[in-house]
């Protein structure tokens, strides 16, 4: 099989249709000449959303740089967290956007829908966010040993990314990111169903490490960079991967959690 029919058969690109920018082709193959697919174009463009939202997240903590404890004004905390689970969570959610876009394509307002979907799972996390602020504030955080309780608060995500709860999780995050057939109403109502149920199953897979970047201090690029990629390695695994993998991930933020506690 060609590298062409590779990617056509996974539905990246396809045979040019007429009226689509110059710029989308890519190349002659022996059926015409080829171009990236609209659904493909969408998930790229949530890609580069969230490039842009971690350009702007760097710049803001270089701006904050020394600002390390608390979680400021909830305006200020809102608008932040806004970007940060932007960059962190987008790119995790590109497979249900294409799925999304490649069953809605050529009805009439898929591209609006798509975005709708983006939206509405950002907006559950926006929501999380919420409430671990209003949390943090009621308990009166941060406390004199902040770095302990973030260093726990790893620990306690690591084991709980060994239980039959968090395998769940994961496979209903896979499974609704396959979408299977049709989309079943109209498409903001299919787009806000299917945004709010791949969020529900995402919190239910990474919530533990986002509660943990809430507790390590949102403005702390390095762990924001470090849980990224490891709730990446958690959500774009395959069904099949060896169950020695996700031990090994979860003993890793482990030793995250014990090696952050014992900085304090």
């Amino acid at each position: 099989m060609s590298h062409a029919q590779m990617l056509s058969a996974v539905g990246l690109v396809r045979t040019s249709r007429r009226g689509l920018c110059p710029a989308c082709r890519l190349f002659q193959a022996e059926d015409g000449q080829q171009e990236i697919a609209a659904p493909a174009l969408m998930a790229v463009a949530l890609l580069l959303v969230a490039a842009c939202a971690w350009a702007v997240t760097i710049a803001r903590m270089r701006s904050m740089d020394g600002m390390r404890m608390g979680l400021g004004a909830i305006d200020t905390f809102l608008a932040s967290w806004a970007l940060m689970v932007a960059a962190m969570m987008l790119p995790s959610a590109m497979p249900l956007v294409f799925e999304f876009a490649r069953n809605a394509e050529g009805r009439r307002g898929w591209q609006a829908a798509t975005a709708v979907l983006g939206l509405t799972y950002l907006g559950l996390w926006s929501a999380f966010g919420l409430v671990c602020y209003v949390l943090y504030r009621a308990i009166g955080m941060p406390w004199p040993n902040q770095a302990l309780v973030g260093g726990a608060a790893l620990i306690i995500a690591g084991v709980y990314a060994m239980t039959p709860l968090k395998r769940t999780t994961e496979a209903w995050c896979r499974e609704l990111a396959a979408l299977h057939g049709p989309l079943p109403f109209n498409l903001l109502r299919s787009a806000v169903v299917a945004g709010g149920r791949y969020g529900l199953s995402c919190l239910g897979c990474s919530a533990g490490l986002m509660l943990a970047m809430v507790l390590i201090g949102t403005s702390n690029l390095i762990w924001m960079i470090v849980l990224t990629a490891l709730m990446l390695m958690y959500r774009l695994a395959p069904a099949w991967t060896p169950r020695w993998v996700a031990v090994a991930l979860s003993a890793a933020v482990i030793a995250l959690g014990v090696l952050y506690a014992a900085s304090a």
